[in-house]
């Protein structure tokens, strides 16, 4: 089996066993992050993962960059790290994973408390605004937002930005492990609904696509045996990477793709 390409952030590392070394405090300490079925999928399940890219129309021998940093356009704030990042001669796919996740906060709460230092929120998400300026085709304005995934919102932005840079297009990619298992777990039609509000806020352009991709799984007897693991127990971490260096921790099948 062909070795992949990995790197974390932008740094190259050593295959999946680097790549655990660089993932740390809670990252892994839960076997139900939405980072565990992702790794396994693109290390163990490498006819999957590389079917999937081709429909995305991406090069099946991407480098992955994992915990890729978008910095955030305030000074000393928090970074958009994006699940896995793509990069080819024409574009950029940014890959977020979800799994058992509930929808995640709106702008309108975002914005609800002063940061950390005081300052303005609207600020920073005026400022993630900004990444959307080359693609957007009509006027942005925060107000306008309000009722948007932050995480939607920033993700996409760092695409854009990352893009821009680069000369290329981007793309904003939810992979959506299905079935969740949990009653509060966002949907894939969530996911759907969310991606396509953002991009009618963003005139709808052509040039920065959105998609959705649902993903089934089915854990495998390896990923039974740590799926009780204490997530408030750092030692939990060292079993799950220990675990997904050692052999697949799912199956997968056809995934379902929603262009947006």
């Amino acid at each position: 089996m062909k070795r992949n390409n990995y790197c974390f952030d932008i740094k190259p590392v050593d295959g999946i066993e680097g790549l655990c070394e660089r993932m740390t405090g809670k990252a892994l300490r839960s076997p139900y992050r939405s980072t565990v079925p992702l790794l396994s999928l693109v290390e163990h399940s490498q006819p999957d993962w590389r079917s999937l890219l081709t429909s995305m129309g991406a090069p099946t021998d991407s480098t992955v960059y994992f915990e890729y940093c978008v910095a955030s356009p305030k000074p000393g704030g928090n970074p958009s790290q994006t699940d896995a990042l793509l990069i080819s001669d024409s574009r950029v796919w940014a890959i977020e994973a979800k799994w058992r996740e509930p929808r995640y906060d709106t702008v309108t709460k975002r914005i609800r408390n002063p940061e950390s230092d005081g300052a303005d929120p609207r600020t920073t998400v005026s400022g993630w605004l900004q990444y959307f300026r080359p693609f957007a085709k009509q006027d942005l304005c925060l107000d306008d937002f309000m009722d948007v995934v932050y995480q939607v919102l920033h993700r996409a932005a760092s695409a854009c930005a990352v893009a821009t840079a680069r000369h290329v297009l981007p793309e904003l990619v939810y992979l959506h492990f299905h079935p969740s298992s949990l009653r509060n777990s966002a949907t894939t039609d969530q996911y759907i609904s969310d991606l396509r509000h953002l991009h009618k806020l963003l005139g709808n352009p052509a040039g920065l696509k959105f998609s959705v991709v649902e993903m089934p799984l089915e854990p495998t007897a390896a990923f039974e045996a740590i799926q009780g693991l204490d997530k408030t127990a750092s030692e939990s971490a060292e079993k799950v990477k220990a675990a997904l260096c050692r052999e697949p921790l799912f199956t997968f099948g056809k995934p379902v793709i929603t262009a947006i």
